[in-house]
């Protein structure tokens, strides 16, 4: 009997350690699948990502199966099929018992690269998405106790919220909105993930609260209900799980998100999309599930960039002398397929231009974007040349040495057009059908400039043609921007309209 006791023990003790190894080799593919995805080898990513299902069948890594895109990808036609298969996907997850303990951790994933492939019906995508993870995290969808409660008496207490309170675009566009803010009229705390507290605390938050949140979803919502919030606004939605995640909770009576990533959210949690009325279309209402929110001027207070006195030399960027440079310093996810027709055109029309590119963390993918754009004009090779990473003055000098920058059609520069802006280069631009395609634009209607605005594709290469071969006018052109841009900075106008929105929610 003890004989046959001790051999089911050691049978049971033989079945928990393969369990724990084909456990440990499932997280293992999952996590080389994030790691193939990061250098734009989707294909591999999504065949590591379904070996570690296989062996380890798991809810979030379903979820993130089913919303799993290429940042750069082959074709428009692929662009199509993807999005098809992703509503598939998340249309038969919805009709399944899910469970998943830990969104951030688990899924750890968005569906922000629905934002750059130039469709329309980015909406219903990322609202199943949202049903899908409420779905599988019931909890996500929790409530502040005070939300229910009268309004205590008292200032309006805003709350702002973002991942990227840091040396980045987004801290860039937003930090100053806050900074100026009336600490008098509004008590407003700004929300901190742990580890990125500094910046705020070296910025101008004077008469502002910083306070850092933990990276744990749960403790994070219960910090900030802490603070009995009026109205909380986030700076930018889906670009990060975390802020994504928790902003599924009802944490004040109004909830908000600024244009930091200029797509709707799908959350019925956010109730309104504070945006620019210059990049606005006419119809810009309907291409939101929240209230839009029309601000002046740029729909933000952005210092105006500090240019370098010195202007620097093509070779101190490891670039040829006596060519025509253009320049397009934005993300790889950025260049959408039907950019890389105009690009071959511009290049193959004027024989003296060089492209330059910019890369960081990107560099594996803008070398894809690359690879893409020579694939039928593999002779144009020399004149398209990938930077590494600059710090701020290199970056803006970039923009001074630049002849012409180009305008990635479908989704707009932003802070980089205000900075190209204050150097005077001029940046050709397609306003297309949705606000992400039309920031340039905005910023051209603010300067009453139309030069660089095109009618359409061709009219762009057009447009970039001329001004890059006609050195009087690009200089005339640049004096104009330059001379026309302080319209653009610290633009009082739109504090107060934003301070006007949050008098008129906060005290309902």
């Amino acid at each position: 009997m003890e004989d046959g006791k001790n051999d089911g023990d050691a049978v049971a003790a033989e079945e928990n350690r393969r369990k724990a190894l084909v456990a440990l080799e499932a997280r293992a593919h999952a996590l080389l699948s994030k790691q193939l995805w990061t250098a734009g080898l989707f294909s591999e990513a999504e065949a590591e990502l379904a070996h570690a299902i296989a062996l380890a069948p798991n809810d979030a890594w379903r979820i993130r199966q089913a919303i799993m895109l290429p940042s750069v990808p082959e074709s428009r036609r692929q662009i199509d099929d993807l999005r098809a298969r992703m509503e598939e996907r998340l249309r038969a997850l919805l009709t399944e018992d899910l469970h998943v303990a830990n969104p951030v951790k688990e899924i750890d994933w968005t569906c922000f690269l629905l934002a750059y492939h130039g469709e329309h019906g980015n909406g219903p995508l990322h609202r199943l998405f949202h049903q899908v993870c409420s779905k599988a995290t019931p909890d996500l969808d929790w409530q502040a106790p005070h939300v229910s409660e009268p309004r205590a008496p008292g200032p309006i207490r805003v709350g702002f919220v973002s991942w990227f309170f840091c040396d980045h675009t987004i801290a860039r566009l937003f930090t100053g909105l806050i900074e100026r803010l009336d600490a008098d009229s509004f008590d407003i705390c700004a929300f901190a993930i742990e580890g990125s507290d500094a910046y705020l605390r070296q910025a101008g938050m004077r008469g502002k609260r910083i306070v850092t949140l933990p990276a744990d979803l749960s403790e994070a919502r219960l910090r900030i209900a802490g603070e009995r919030l009026d109205v909380l606004v986030y700076l930018d939605l889906g670009m990060d799980p975390f802020t994504l995640f928790l902003a599924h909770a009802r944490l004040a009576a109004t909830q908000a998100v600024l244009w930091g990533h200029p797509d709707t959210t799908g959350l019925p949690s956010i109730d309104v999309f504070l945006s620019s009325d210059a990049m606005e279309p006419e119809e810009g209402e309907t291409h939101y599930g929240e209230k839009l929110i029309r601000l002046p001027g740029i729909g933000s207070w952005v210092r105006r960039p500090d240019i370098p006195s010195a202007a620097p030399a093509p070779g101190d960027y490891g670039l040829p002398e006596g060519v025509l440079l253009y320049l397009c310093p934005q993300t790889p996810q950025k260049f959408h397929p039907d950019f890389d027709a105009v690009i071959r055109r511009i290049l193959t029309e004027a024989p003296s231009a060089h492209l330059v590119l910019t890369a960081g963390w990107t560099g594996p993918l803008m070398q894809a974007v690359r690879g893409r754009i020579l694939g039928p004009a593999p002779e144009l090779a020399e004149r398209i040349h990938i930077l590494g990473p600059q710090d701020r003055p290199r970056f803006i000098g970039l923009m001074r040495l630049a002849d012409v920058m180009l305008d990635p059609p479908h989704y707009s520069g932003g802070h980089t057009t205000l900075e190209a802006f204050a150097c005077g280069t001029p940046v050709v631009t397609w306003p297309g059908r949705h606000m992400r395609a039309r920031h340039t634009f905005g910023f051209y209607r603010l300067l009453g400039i139309e030069d660089c605005i095109a009618r359409d594709l061709d009219h762009y290469v057009e447009i970039a043609l001329a001004i890059g071969r006609d050195r009087q006018r690009r200089d005339e052109l640049s004096r104009r921007i330059a001379a026309a841009s302080h319209v653009l900075y610290e633009d009082e106008m739109a504090l107060r309209a934003f301070e006007a929105f949050l008098w008129a929610v906060g005290n309902r």
